[in-house]
């Protein structure tokens, strides 16, 4: 008989803390702020941030933000040309990150700081070809519709957002030294 009573005490144990999770992550999806800075306020802020639950869910909202994504054309001594991206695909976590730190251009406003972040990301691919001569960083925004403009025809796609050239600093000192024209 103990036995009984102790697995429906289980049993009612995970059933409130189900309860209670789906509680968070419906605060979360309705973005509804709970009490007014006590206990259960910052109780329900820690869980939902360790857990996940309080995440939005607003795929499908109009405030979604466009994508942007980063691709280097990597310019070669002999004239070749390849692709390069920041990913590594290595782990999807991994990658979420380098996409969040890509992500970091947009919310900055003042150009020399753009110009660095952008610059560390070329050191970064012209590291991994020691032979090319440059790097071109392109960043492309995703634009997306609203459902409406959808409706009316507008299409999704790709839109330049930013493009520099980017040289290796030791090849460009060779090539004005010698009286050559730059990579």
């Amino acid at each position: 008989m103990n036995g009984t009573a102790t697995g429906r005490g289980r049993a009612i144990l995970l059933l409130a803390a189900a309860a209670a999770h789906l509680v968070v992550v419906c605060l979360g999806a309705l973005q509804v702020s709970v009490g007014d800075g006590g206990w259960a306020r910052r109780a329900v802020q820690v869980y939902g941030l360790l857990s996940g639950a309080d995440s939005g869910y607003s795929f499908f909202a109009p405030g979604v933000g466009t994508t942007l994504s980063a691709s280097f054309q990597v310019n070669g001594a002999n004239g070749s040309k390849a692709t390069d991206v920041l990913e590594t695909g290595v782990s999807r976590e991994a990658d979420i990150r380098v996409r969040n730190i890509i992500g970091m251009f947009s919310l900055e406003d003042d150009p020399m700081v753009r110009r660095s972040l952008v610059a560390s990301w070329a050191g970064k691919v012209l590291a991994r070809h020691p032979d090319a001569d440059s790097v071109v960083v392109r960043l492309d925004t995703f634009e997306l519709p609203t459902m409406a403009e959808y409706r009316d025809g507008k299409p999704t796609g790709w839109k330049l957002n930013y493009r520099a050239k980017f040289v290796h600093r030791a090849k460009l000192v060779r090539a004005q030294q010698s009286g050559g024209s730059a990579p």
